[in-house]
């Protein structure tokens, strides 16, 4: 089995917290997570799934929750009348740990956790399976706590590293699709996957009427994965209104499966674009709506390498920020004249911009939009371009660029 980075984050959470959440696409390892030994000793586990803990807890949710020791209860967004009662009896007693949540929605949307549980929860999203977990790698703490390009040099130059896996992004990080043993079981994984979520999770969420709508949407978005976010051409190419590709969008944000990457507003005398940037949170899932069955299909003439690529370690570095020992940020960086840089990382007050290249070669003009945003701000930096090839490399005075490997697989 995986180890997850997030075991020991969640053990922080819960000797803090009277009710923490643990949230997350369905499939993603919370139920795991939650019942390992180190995490489940001394707690009492239920999950709503089973027909006979539901009725209780919607029948008598007192009962339900009377327990001398711990509760974990599990996929508690069936449920969210429990919210309240376990608001009450937390306001009574506000030990830490008292209460372990998991949800396969986005509780501040399908149950208001916000208003029933302010104060008092703290919310752990958890992502699939990362590069790093699946590798046990740290490279990527060495970047987020860099200073300068000295300590950049110090810790990655004269290291050869292998070539980023392209088959990661047509795997993905769900368990069961990151561990199938065939490309086959994976596909059959995934396609039941798709269909769950279409017939049973997704009506838990909203009144969707037309999925074959819904499914045309999450298709088109896919292919949209690691581009700006154009909501009213995105409505056009689906058929459908802005107002409803809008809902539809915040559906699949509250199921956890996509990302807005906000954009950075500095004063820098330049007009910003507000646009996010879409992502998929999960690249297998998008290469399967994408109808990419095998790393093969993602050769260097494919339209959407680039993308997928960018959207593998966007949202490696995103799922990341949780365990940085400082508050951590992502964001993108685009002006109206032209100047983009694709990522913005903002650790304490460190900002450390990147760009993500899915070619195994760099050149220096790769450094030039990073050069030309750490000149409007000169505390920003250093740059680094991640890309898929071997060689740690200096770019120009203020940008490296860093082998993606020597980060998630070291």
């Amino acid at each position: 089995m995986i180890s997850r980075l997030f075991t020991h984050l969640l053990l922080e959470y819960l000797e803090t917290f009277p009710v923490v959440a643990v949230v997350g696409s369905r499939q993603v390892g919370k139920s795991t997570l939650v019942r390992q030994p180190i995490v489940g000793a001394s707690r009492r586990y239920r999950t709503l799934d089973d027909i006979a803990a539901f009725s209780v807890a919607q029948s008598d949710p007192k009962s339900f929750l009377d327990a001398d020791v711990p509760l974990t209860i599990d996929e508690v967004q069936l449920v969210p009348s429990l919210l309240r009662e376990i608001k009450l009896l937390v306001d009574g007693d506000r030990r830490a740990g008292r209460f372990l949540l998991t949800g396969s929605s986005d509780l501040d949307h399908g149950a208001d956790i916000s208003s029933a549980l302010a104060g008092r929860v703290g919310i752990l999203r958890l992502p699939p399976i990362t590069l790093s977990e699946e590798h046990r790698a740290t490279g990527w703490r060495h970047w987020m706590e860099a200073a300068n390009t000295k300590r950049l040099d110090e810790v990655f130059a004269g290291h050869r590293y292998p070539p980023l896996p392209l088959e990661r992004i047509v795997t993905g990080g769900y368990p069961d699709s990151l561990l199938a043993k065939t490309d086959r079981s994976r596909r059959l994984w995934m396609d039941s996957f798709r269909a769950t979520y279409l017939e049973r999770d997704l009506r838990r969420i909203s009144d969707i009427g037309n999925l074959a709508e819904f499914a045309r949407l999450m298709q088109l978005s896919a292919a949209s994965t690691g581009g700006l976010l154009n909501q009213a051409n995105l409505a056009r190419d689906a058929g459908m209104s802005p107002a409803t590709a809008g809902r539809y969008l915040s559906i699949l944000e509250a199921s956890f499966l996509i990302t807005r990457l906000p954009p950075f507003f500095a004063n820098i005398g330049k007009r910003m674009v507000k646009a996010p940037k879409l992502f998929w949170n999960d690249t297998g899932l998008a290469a399967h709506l994408c109808g990419i069955p095998t790393a093969e299909r993602l050769g260097a003439d494919s339209p959407l390498l680039g993308r997928m690529v960018e959207t593998l370690l966007m949202m490696e570095i995103q799922a990341l920020l949780p365990l940085a020992d400082e508050p951590a940020h992502l964001f993108h960086v685009r002006t109206h004249d032209g100047l983009e840089v694709d990522g913005l990382l903002a650790v304490g007050n460190r900002h450390l911009p990147f760009e993500i290249k899915a070619s195994r070669t760099v050149t220096a003009s790769d450094a030039t939009p990073m050069e030309r945003w750490i000149a409007l701000n000169p505390r920003h930096g250093p740059g680094v371009v991640l890309y898929a090839g071997k060689d740690y490399q200096a770019l120009s005075k203020n940008v490296r660029a860093i082998p993606a490997t020597a980060l998630f697989l070291r």
